[in-house]
């Protein structure tokens, strides 16, 4: 029979190069803390809408002009950008009211 030349210290070498690429990529991304989300208060959402979106709905709808609705944060921003993307293909009316942060 025949013997196979192995050269272990080169194979350990091998294995220790691809375990330091694996874990210099993908060990910082595991042990990383997961990014906050920030949820705006439903009762702040509900207040915004009421005292903000809602006039523009109608300032947009007598008017046919684009109204602009200044929103705190971006995540109310977010939320009502998503709502009023679903709420225009209704209508359309809604595809005129633009969210902007302050």
């Amino acid at each position: 029979m025949a013997k196979h030349a192995t050269h272990p210290v080169a194979r350990r070498n091998v294995f220790k190069a691809t375990l330091t690429r694996f874990a210099g990529k993908m060990l910082p991304h595991k042990f990383a803390p997961e990014p906050a989300t920030v949820t705006p208060d439903p009762i702040s959402l509900a207040i915004f809408a009421i005292d903000r979106v809602g006039p523009a709905a109608v300032r947009a709808c007598a008017s046919g002009v684009e109204v602009r609705v200044a929103a705190p944060d971006e995540a109310t921003a977010a939320v009502f950008r998503a709502a009023l993307a679903e709420t225009g293909r209704r209508r359309a009316t809604d595809q005129l009211i633009r969210i902007v942060v302050d």
